[in-house]
């Protein structure tokens, strides 16, 4: 058999392959394993029995013939007295005389039992050793000596004769066993003891007697294995019990053979076993491919065809003549690909619709698309598209070949309205004839029956849609379903109009207003400018803010600020030109537009007239609910090309005119200069500035004490904030802080100076100084934060502080926003023992009743009002006032700025006490005020 290897690409057909191979390879190389490891384990147990077996006959045999030596040597001496040595230990008189042992023959030799005469020197090595066994009172009855004299080897037996009295007769190793007996392709070796080796028929290793010696620790009968010349060997040991003859000592018998010869039946059936499974595995191998070549075949030929099903190449027909069930699978294969050719037709055509759909962003030549295409449909001759719109239901007929114009009003809205239900109840109906409520259009007589299906556009029933048919359209399932096509991809196409307008309409347009947003103001914007720079004409963009619109939001709700918001933009729009560009960017954010103004007309005059409208309209009061809201605004203007050349630098150039309207106070107008982007620029540098200086360390504490009149001593100090700046220096507090305030990054500033002057007051009272009450201002950005009085009971309890060591200065314009909110935080700070004071009192949003709700301790008069108070009688009246009040309110009043004797002389008149001011002392740093404190000069009453 040929194998073809390109079989196995298949990857079914290696899976296939596999599964044969291993079902029938598996058991039998299963079962080889397991026959051959336990013939081999048998086979092993076998020789080492026959080895045993071996050793126990030698042994045996060598203790017949030692016990027929211990007995005939006796008997022998006696029957031939005078032919046999007998010595005496003493230096009895010696006879050497050569006895035969009759009977025994070895090779037709005689056998020797003694020495003859000429071996005088191992018959005196023998009489030494018998001698020095005596002395040591080792003698047995019986025992043998393994003689070596210049080279000359003897085996002797001596037996105790009494009387001191010897008998010794020569041993020839032969005596014991017959060399034929003897196994020639075993090592075979007599030992005495564990070491002594009393005959091999083989010059032993000496790791042959170290592995004897270790593995017979005490037991007769034993196996070992060691190495001859890195050849493996299997041996066996026999122990002859010698000790019953009388002997001092057993012996062993040991047999060595190689294991190479040991296993060399279990190689040959070992070699058998190995082609038997090659023999299996190729006929397992011939037939897994046969049976895989009889399953692949169809399916390569299945395979072939539905790879020409994905090319689009529907017409070729499988045939499979198998009997089973790929012929069955052949014959469904081939109505399938019949079924898809008719489908694949349709479904092209459709696909032709939904690129159509997809590409045009103009619903009203969809359906006109549509029919061109659905010529491809052939029951399809006319289409009618019944749609509910704002202007009331619309026609719309398309036929092959022409397009009828659009009408309206076509239908009744209670025609309309029972065709809705009708088509409520069921989705589709199917009539004869061309219904009489619509008018005669021409082509319609062509059709021979009509399908009315319901039309969504957006998820609602908004019309229908009528298709007329060349043929008689059948009722059973599946005859419509080109035509449920065609009305899904109508209901897409106009869903998907709507959708863009609608989505044009968010992108573009501000849900709130309706005007248009920042996207919009740019594409304006853009067409303004390239405008501009063809006919030589200028562009104004005016940024518009409304001035604390917050308040309105927080006071009476967002609901409210957005109908006021809404009312804003309508009369924004009464003070513009149709022309111009009106849009809201966010929050209480406009912008206006003024576009095509004439280089040669002066454009301030066109500027000023629409910001004078704006100033005069937008202020007035807009009653919502019961509420009339106003607002004032600040308005900036950039010019171009005078003040930028891009959209960005315009949008930036009027924001920052815009910002400085509002810095005036608001409800002002300002043309954008350049120094104002100088002084944007350093505003935005000092607060990255200030943002690092938090992260460095930069910041430092000033003090500034606050002394009571008539003591001269000092009761409190002010906490005062400088800036060391690595590049300017000392940064004036006037300059950095209100870009704090608007940057929000004076509540971090807060926490910071909170923080260090706890951290002072605690090393003061570790260096055992006692320090006065420390005023620190709070923002009104820290103040409103909802964890404020957390922050200010955690940073106490760090420093294990107690409240009444801090004093904390807040203004009253942290109050003016959410009087409930303020009233609820102070108290929560008295009740802790938080001191509490308002400062710069009088400039802010003076008020007597928040006075009487809020739990206040100290009321700080302003230094503008004190500076002038020896002056001007206003300012003096101003002040006399608030002392009184403080006095009759319960309240302790300080006054700041203090810098003159009269000053002072006029204050103590009207009963202030306590004074701050450069009078008595300046603001100073940390040493200073801290060489003070350790003089004594403070005395904290709390």
């Amino acid at each position: 058999m040929i194998i073809d290897f390109h079989t196995f690409n298949s990857p079914i057909a290696r899976r296939l392959f596999l599964f044969f191979f291993l079902a029938v390879t598996l058991p039998i190389i299963l079962l080889v394993s397991v026959t051959f490891f336990q013939l081999t384990d048998y086979m092993a147990g076998q020789h080492r029995k026959e080895l045993q077996h071996d050793a126990k006959y030698i042994g045996m045999s060598l203790f017949d013939r030692l016990q027929r030596v211990a007995n005939e040597l006796p008997r022998l001496a006696e029957s031939n007295l005078d032919n046999v040595l007998l010595g005496s230990i003493a230096g009895a008189a010696e006879k050497q005389v050569s006895v035969q042992l009759l009977g025994s023959q070895v090779s037709g030799s005689p056998v020797w039992l003694f020495l003859g005469a000429n071996d005088e020197d191992l018959s005196r090595e023998l009489r030494q050793e018998i001698s020095a066994s005596v002395e040591l009172e080792h003698d047995s009855p019986m025992r043998i000596h393994q003689l070596n004299v210049g080279g000359k080897e003897g085996l002797f037996v001596s037996l105790n004769m009494g009387a001191s009295s010897y008998l010794a007769a020569r041993l020839v190793p032969e005596f014991f066993w017959d060399p034929e007996q003897l196994p020639h392709d075993k090592l075979a070796c007599v030992l005495a003891g564990l070491e002594k080796v009393v005959f091999c028929n083989v010059t032993p290793p000496d790791n042959f007697i170290e592995a004897f010696a270790s593995a017979r620790p005490g037991s007769s009968l034993g196996s070992f294995e060691w190495e001859a010349q890195d050849e493996p060997m299997r041996s066996v040991y026999w122990e002859v019990f010698l000790k019953n003859l009388g002997m001092d000592t057993n012996w062993a018998v040991a047999l060595s053979q190689p294991e190479q010869e040991l296993f060399a039946t279990t190689r040959r059936f070992q070699d058998s076993l190995i082609i038997i499974v090659l023999t299996s595995i190729l006929m397992a191998l011939m037939f897994s491919i046969g049976h895989l070549r009889r399953v692949l075949r169809p399916l390569q030929t299945l395979r072939d065809a539905t790879r020409q099903v994905s090319e689009g190449r529907l017409d070729n027909q499988v045939s499979i003549s198998s009997g089973d069930e790929f012929e069955e699978l052949a014959v469904a294969f081939n109505g399938m690909t019949e079924k898809l050719g008719r489908q694949f037709e349709q479904r092209a055509a459709l696909m032709e619709l939904d690129r159509l759909i997809l590409s045009s962003r103009d619903s009203r030549n969809v359906v006109k698309q549509v029919l061109l295409r659905a010529k491809d449909f052939p029951e399809c001759q006319m289409l009618l598209l019944v749609v509910k719109e704002e202007g009331g239901l619309r026609l719309r007929a398309v036929r092959r070949g022409s397009e009828q114009e659009e009408k309206h009003d076509v239908v009744s809205s209670e025609e309309f309205g029972q065709i809705m239900s009708d088509l409520n109840k069921e989705p589709e109906i199917r009539i004869a004839r061309l219904p009489t409520w619509l008018p005669g259009l021409c082509g319609t007589e062509d059709c021979a029956s009509w399908l009315i299906f319901p039309l969504s556009v957006s998820g609602l029933l908004q019309g229908f849609v009528l298709i007329g048919t060349r043929n008689q359209v059948g009722i059973g399932e599946g005859d419509t379903g080109w035509a449920v096509q065609i009305v899904g991809r109508l209901s897409i196409a106009l869903t998907r109009a709507r959708w863009q307008a609608d989505l044009y309409r968010q992108a573009h347009f501000d849900d709130l207003t309706g005007l248009p947003n920042r996207s919009a103001l740019k594409a304006a914007l853009t067409q303004a400018l390239d405008r501009s720079r063809r006919h030589d004409t200028r562009v104004a963009l005016l940024f518009i803010d409304l001035d604390r619109f917050k308040l309105i939001n927080d006071s009476i709700g967002h609901a409210a600020g957005d109908m006021y918001l809404q009312a804003v933009a309508e009369r924004i729009l009464c003070c513009v030109r149709r022309e111009d560009t009106v849009s809201r960017l966010g929050g209480d954010e406009f912008t206006i537009v003024i576009a095509d103004i004439p280089s040669d007309a002066n454009i301030g005059v066109e500027v000023l007239a629409v910001v004078t409208r704006l100033l005069e309209s937008i202020p007035k009061p807009v009653r919502i609910g019961t509420h009339d809201l106003r607002s004032t605004l600040s308005i900036g203007a950039s010019i171009f090309p005078d003040d930028g050349q891009t959209i960005d630098d315009l949008m930036k150039q009027a924001d920052t005119a815009m910002y400085q309207a509002k810095r005036g106070g608001g409800n002002s107008f300002r043309f954008y200069a350049e120094e104002m982007q100088a002084a944007s620029q350093e505003r935005m540098e000092l607060e990255h500035d200030m943002r690092r200086a938090l992260e460095n360390d930069q910041f430092m504490l000033y003090f500034q004490p606050q002394v009571e009149a008539s003591s001269k001593q000092i009761r409190s100090a002010e906490v005062l904030l400088r800036w060391n700046h690595p590049e300017r220096g000392l940064v004036s507090p006037g300059l950095f802080i209100p870009i704090a305030e608007e940057s929000l990054l004076i509540a971090d500033i807060d926490c910071w100076v909170l923080k260090a002057t706890c951290s002072h007051i605690r090393r003061w009272l570790d260096m055992g100084v006692e320090p006065v009450r420390l005023a620190v201002n709070i923002s009104a950005a820290q103040f409103q934060n909802p964890k404020f009085v957390d922050l200010v009971k955690t940073t106490l309890a760090n420093f294990e502080l107690t409240p009444d060591r801090i004093e904390l200065e807040i203004t009253e314009g942290a109050f003016i926003d959410d009087l409930l909110h303020a009233q609820q935080v102070l108290h929560e700070l008295q009740t802790f023992g938080v001191r509490l004071a308002i400062d710069d009192f009088g400039t802010g949003y003076c008020s007597l009743a928040y006075l009487k709700k809020m739990p206040i301790d100290k009321l700080k008069i302003d230094q503008s009002f004190i500076r002038d108070i020896t002056r001007s009688t206003r300012d003096a009246a101003i002040v006399e006032v608030i002392l009184q009040l403080s006095k009759q309110l319960g309240l302790r009043c300080i006054a700041e700025g203090v810098e003159t004797e009269a000053e002072l002389s006029w204050l103590v008149g009207k009963g202030c006490e306590i004074f701050q001011g450069y009078f008595f002392h300046r603001p100073m740093p940390l040493a200073d005020f801290e060489q003070l404190l350790v003089k004594g000069l403070g005395a904290n009453h709390r």
